[in-house]
């Protein structure tokens, strides 16, 4: 089997996408056809050896829409080029609304300005055929300029796949053509000389005004539904904006600048303040702030330094950098995050499939119950029920133009391109359309400790000295002798100290003891730092830190002896640190009703004391692999499991899982194995992907309890139910009706462009607004200045700071008070002058 995907153009409802893919999964070969509305693309699995790729074209062609294998180019320039195409839509539907609509006013004022108001007829337009030429001078117009709903709906009603198209233009054609008979028919009674009977037709018997109203109202609910489409890709267009179109490198000791395409792996980028990081790599030249919140969500920028490693789509701050290219092109944070947005946001959630099988039946049992209308009312009619032809065609056109299959068939994909391109803004970016839908139900989440509940890298927690020696000096010592050493521990000891800026003891004779640790001299003393085993068999006495060794170890550290000739210097705690904001989420999944449990192949001992610090009650230690993918299906058996992991041995479990939520930290394997990637690597994010989820399928909920029941109730009224009653819905009426129903539709489902998660969200108190403030900053005179200003006042809570250099000035906007924001300049070495 071989899988293509096809660009699809032309297409205007859930009919036309229905009726795509009925026609292409019927086609001999073909085993899945796919079909999306909003992303104008399918998807086709077929035998090549039954059919070809150019025989799918050929087939959608026929139907009266464009087709063509779509082209392998990067997603990022891919979504650049949709993007003005559906900017170029909105303006072309704009313009046919607006040139209608020059048309259309002249053309009620004669057809309803004199009933309504009693406005004045001119003179020439009184005789009664004179009325309806002028009519039919100013409507004909306005189907010439629409003309595209009538070649759409005609070849998709020959290809026996009608579409909403069929229906509009049915609608205003039986208008007009009923209209220009009855003209004729009043000129023949102008010439027998019934003049009463004329007039009476010029006023009650034509419909022009319905023809050219139905387009013109159509036309302008399409127009408004291009406009709200192209918002439901802000989020990507804001990412795009992110990837400049010129870089500059060094290239034989000199600055030029290239395309971005030109970019290859190794070349040195220079990042000037301002710009944004076009290539993921290694920092080999300067230190500066670099704001990664369109990637990870994250407010404050990270100070970055030489050695640091950055991705595409993060802003530099300060300072000048100099990036290695070590991933550029397609293979960049920023495409992968932009294929995997647009990749979501076209394809198709389960409850999309059960509407397309609605949608491929909805146009046809329309145009008969429509056809029915007409009949029962004719047989009223002449059974004496006092009904003219004229009323029952009115009713018949009032079913076709009020049916809307467009806000059925948006219901789904509007909100799902929403939600994924919100999701992508807050770090978090879904698989598919079926992976956003399945995380609401997600009831227990399998989390791995190290590098997701955890920091995944060992630091100094504690250092406990002993007689006569300070914490100083354990530091100083500890830190000379590991300085010798590549061991993990070695490391963060070492980093420890440089951190507290703790000067290194000069040491000599370094030895490492495998498993043990290690030892040198200092001053003719031999300094040791190890395990117990070592102190023991260098005759250290251990009894007077027994008790708070077996402390440590309790909390899950792993404990280093520090020795001196003998003497016990200090106890160092080394531990897995919890990430920042991993207690607040696991509190919120229980709060949500969830349970979390942990995963993690340390012991027993050391699991619970994490488990217990962060307030998960169920876990799993010691376990390999294997176990984190027993550890899912036998949870799968209570409820629908979520597997949160980073690593390579957590795949097959992210895999298994009915969601795998990757940290986007984490291993290439671990991120293709997920239906879910959290960007930044931030625990919260599985809160705020799962409430994204709820919150989307809710808004889909909405939207089709929307579109049903506004078909539901609106057709039988259409269809003259109420008529005993004195209710019978006009046509223009209907196109009104129709039009807002999309128009509401995509309305409430960019509701979600704006969604906030619960989790880490200040609830404003009533009547509370943000405040913008102006600074003016003495004493900024590069931008290391002016990132260090920015980042002390963005480390204020509730504040949001830009900086300007050239003016010497800070844009604050948050709650704080000028003491506050005063006290953080002047603690980043500058003074405010005044604030605005």
């Amino acid at each position: 089997m071989t899988e293509q995907k096809f660009d699809i153009s032309g297409m205007t409802c859930a009919a036309c996408s229905a009726g795509i893919q009925k026609t292409v999964g019927k086609m001999d070969g073909v085993r899945v056809a796919e079909v999306s509305l909003m992303g104008e693309s399918m998807r086709a699995e077929f035998d090549e050896n039954a059919v070809s790729s150019e025989d799918i074209v050929r087939a959608v062609e026929a139907l009266g829409y464009g087709a063509r294998i779509a082209a392998d180019t990067p997603a990022g320039e891919r979504v650049t080029e949709e993007i003005p195409h559906i900017v170029d839509e909105a303006k072309k539907l704009r313009t046919r609304f607006l040139l209608s609509l020059i048309f259309l006013i002249p053309l009620m004022y004669f057809t309803m300005a004199h009933m309504l108001v009693g406005a004045p007829l001119p003179s020439f337009a009184k005789p009664a055929v004179n009325f309806a030429l002028v009519q039919l001078v100013l409507t004909t117009p306005i189907l010439f300029i629409n003309y595209a709903f009538f070649t759409s709906g005609v070849k998709a009603a020959i290809k026996r796949v009608p579409n909403m198209d069929t229906l509009v233009s049915l609608g205003s054609a039986a208008s007009y053509i009923y209209s220009v008979v009855v003209m004729f028919v009043i000129g023949v009674r102008m010439n027998e000389g019934d003049m009463s009977s004329a007039h009476k037709l010029a006023m009650d018997g034509m419909f022009f005004e319905s023809a050219a109203m139905i387009l013109t109202l159509v036309t302008l609910g399409k127009w408004l539904e291009a406009r709200s489409k192209k918002k439901t890709g802000e989020e990507i267009e804001k990412l795009l904006k992110l990837a400049p179109d010129t870089v500059t490198v060094e290239r034989e000791g000199e600055q030029v600048q290239i395309s971005l395409r030109d970019l290859k792996i190794g070349d040195i980028a220079v990042v000037k303040q301002g710009d944004s990081i076009p290539v993921d790599g290694e920092i080999v030249f300067g230190a500066s702030f670099v704001d990664k919140s369109a990637i990870t969500g994250e407010s404050l920028p990270v100070e970055v330094a030489e050695g640091d490693y950055v991705t595409s789509a993060s802003v530099n701050k300060g300072n000048i950098l100099k990036v290695r290219a070590e991933k550029v092109g397609e293979d960049t944070v920023l495409s992968k995050i932009i294929k995997l947005v647009r990749s979501a946001g076209t394809s198709k959630a389960p409850i999309e499939r059960t509407v397309d099988k609605i949608a491929g039946v909805f146009v046809p049992v329309v145009l008969l119950i429509a056809l029915v209308t007409f009949i029962v009312w004719v047989i009223i009619g002449a059974a004496g029920g006092n009904v003219q032809i004229s009323r029952a065609l009115n009713m018949a056109i009032s079913v076709l133009v009020i049916s809307c299959p467009c806000a059925l068939g948006l219901a789904t994909p509007v909100a799902v391109m929403a939600a994924t391109g919100r999701g992508a803004a807050l770090g978090v970016l879904y698989k598919d359309a079926e992976a956003l839908q399945k995380a609401r139900g997600i009831q227990i989440v399998l989390l791995d400790k190290t590098a997701t509940i955890t920091e995944g890298k060992p630091r100094v927690t504690d250092i406990v000295a002993f007689g006569r020696y300070t914490r100083e000096d354990a530091l100083s010592m500890a830190g000379g002798i590991e300085l010798n050493s590549n061991h993990p521990l070695a490391e963060c000891v070492v980093a420890k100290a440089k951190e507290e800026k703790i000067s290194f003891r000069k040491i000599e004779d370094f030895v490492y003891y495998s498993g043990k640790g290690g030892s040198a001299r200092a001053q003719g003393k031999v300094c040791l730092i190890g395990n117990a085993r070592l102190m023991k068999e260098n005759g250290v006495a251990l009894k007077e830190c027994e008790e708070e060794a077996a402390k440590l170890s309790g909390e899950g550290k792993t404990v280093l002896y520090l020795a001196e000739g003998g003497d016990l210097v200090a106890l160092i705690g080394v531990a897995d640190t919890l990430k920042e904001g991993s207690k607040e989420a696991v509190a919120r999944l229980i709060k949500e009703g969830l349970t979390p449990i942990m995963l993690t192949g340390d012991s027993q001992s050391a699991a619970k004391a994490i488990a217990a610090e962060v307030g998960i009650e169920r876990v799993y230690s010691e376990v390999l692999p294997e176990d984190k993918l027993a550890a899912v299906r036998e949870n799968q058996k209570e409820g629908m499991t979520a597997m949160v992991g980073d690593g390579i041995n957590d795949s097959p479990a992210l895999k298994q899982a009915d969601v795998g939520m990757a940290m986007g930290n984490g291993t290439d394997v671990a991120i293709d194995s997920a239906d879910v990637v959290l960007v930044g690597g931030d625990l919260r994010s599985v809160n705020s992907a799962i409430e994204l989820s709820r919150a989307t399928v809710r808004n889909i909920k909405e939207n089709l309890f929307w579109a049903f029941i506004y078909n539901v109730l609106g057709i039988p009224v259409a269809a003259g139910v109420l008529y005993s009653v004195g209710v019978v819905l006009n046509p223009m009426i209907g196109a009104l009706a129709m039009s807002l129903s999309s128009v509401f539709v995509v309305a409430n489902a960019l509701r979600l462009t704006a969604f906030k998660p619960k989790s880490g969200a200040k609830i404003k108190k009533k009547g509370e607004r943000n405040m913008k403030k102006i600074l003016v900053i003495e004493g900024m005179s590069c931008s290391h200045c002016s990132a260090r200003v920015e980042s002390a006042l963005n480390a204020i809570e509730g504040v949001h700071a830009s900086v300007n250099l050239k003016k010497k000035t800070a844009e604050v906007d948050g709650d704080a008070a000028d003491e506050i924001l005063i006290k953080a300049v002047e603690d980043a070495g500058y003074s405010v002058k005044k604030i605005k």
